[in-house]
């Protein structure tokens, strides 16, 4: 089965470009939202205390805001959260993809080459846009100041580098996103 990964910066569209594959029938794996359903079981979110102590804790549990808030302050923060993480995911998605019957699967991850999780990929999609324009739809989207979002874009790989790291771009902004992305599944479909 050929593992293809498809990443961009936050509000990028990656969610938007997946339900495109998802309509076409690939199946998609959503890295980041198995993550954070992850951070919630108990053992999970007793190790990430423990690693952060109680600056991300409210009334004896785990608090996704200040725990955001904590690691996106530094990269060694985000670097301790990324170590319990990263191996968990990395399992499900293995048990997830072992019961998949399609030419190919796609894993989609806000941070798929920081996480290194690129590697286990034949191909990588990023779905790229501008900063205005993502800072814009996150703004639309999220309960987030500009500020937040502009914290969150600085630990991210920059545009240029995705791109270069990137098997195929897609193009979020004024161009057709479903004859981008049926260029790409014929690509992929007709690998031997």
């Amino acid at each position: 089965m050929i593992i293809v990964g498809l990443t961009g910066g936050i509000g990028s569209g990656k969610s938007t470009v997946c339900k495109i594959f998802e309509v076409l029938g690939i199946p998609v794996f959503y890295a980041d939202d198995e993550s954070k359903k992850i951070l919630f079981l108990p053992n999970v979110s007793k190790e990430v205390m423990l690693a952060f102590g109680n600056k991300v804790v409210t009334n004896s549990r785990l608090d996704k805001k200040k725990l955001g808030t904590v690691v996106f302050s530094s990269v060694e923060n985000l670097t301790v959260l990324n170590q319990i993480l990263h191996p968990k995911v990395a399992q499900r998605f293995k048990e997830w993809s072992s019961v998949q019957r399609s030419k190919y699967v796609i894993k989609e991850a806000a941070i798929l080459f920081e996480s290194g999780s690129y590697k286990s990929c034949d191909f990588v999609i990023n779905v790229s846009c501008s900063v205005t324009e993502r800072i814009k739809r996150v703004l639309e989207r999220d309960d987030r100041s500009k500020e937040q979002i502009k914290n969150i874009i600085s630990k991210q790989l920059s545009e240029d580098e995705r791109v270069n790291l990137s098997s195929f771009i897609i193009q979020n902004e004024k161009d057709k996103l479903i004859p981008q992305v049926l260029s790409i599944d014929y690509h992929i479909q007709n690998v031997t």
